[in-house]
């Protein structure tokens, strides 16, 4: 896996942002083609670098994330207020509606587990390769979904 510039939050390419109206959209068109509903929508700040949309479906609830500025989406747990954790989860049905909808990449969760040792940063800019020095992630997860300021 190569990881583009702008993966980590930092210096992204312009105009490569993501708006929080089209992809809160797009999880309601999917959320709907599977049945369920969305509860709740938090957009990406200073921190973390991307957006959220919780949906219920059945009887369990999931976050879907959307990194802000590279085209990829992932699967959590809901977070609890403050909590700068990640755990990521697989939704196969999910992920078949967005990707139905979109040519945003929904990783899974062994793609997140993926060591960045195993994965070409060499499209990364100076700036973010600092950032990574001093954040010290160790998966593409930790990398791509953060909460670094």
């Amino acid at each position: 896996m190569k990881l583009p510039p702008g993966a980590t939050g930092f210096n992204p390419p312009l105009g490569d942002q993501v708006s929080i109206r089209a992809f809160t959209a797009l999880c309601h068109h999917a959320a709907r083609s599977i049945d369920a509903t969305l509860t709740g929508v938090t957009p990406a700040s200073v921190t973390p670098n991307f957006h959220t949309i919780g949906i219920a479906h059945t009887r369990h609830h999931i976050a879907v994330l959307r990194h802000t500025t590279v085209p990829f989406i992932a699967f959590a747990r809901p977070q609890a207020p403050g909590d700068v954790t990640v755990a990521f989860v697989d939704h196969p049905d999910l992920a078949v509606a967005i990707t139905n909808l979109t040519d945003a990449q929904v990783l899974t969760v062994e793609q997140l587990r993926t060591p960045l040792s195993q994965v070409d940063l060499s499209a990364l800019d100076p700036y973010e390769h600092d950032q990574i020095t001093y954040w010290k992630p160790t998966s593409v997860g930790e990398l791509l979904f953060n909460f670094w300021d």
